[in-house]
């Protein structure tokens, strides 16, 4: 996985290697995008539990 920065520096997402799949984080909240054949999207959105 490819990290992309912003204008200031700061990680936006990561993009798979395929570039089909993007997975962006924001706190406990992990959203993933992947591209399907056709052009059409998947969006799933998993929330993250805080390892203690």
């Amino acid at each position: 996985m490819k990290q992309e920065l912003n204008l200031d520096h700061k990680r936006v997402c990561d993009i798979s290697s395929d570039q089909k799949v993007i997975k962006i984080r924001l706190k406990d909240c992990l959203t993933i995008i992947t591209a399907n054949p056709d052009g059409s999207l998947n969006i799933t959105h998993e929330r993250i539990q805080a390892v203690a």
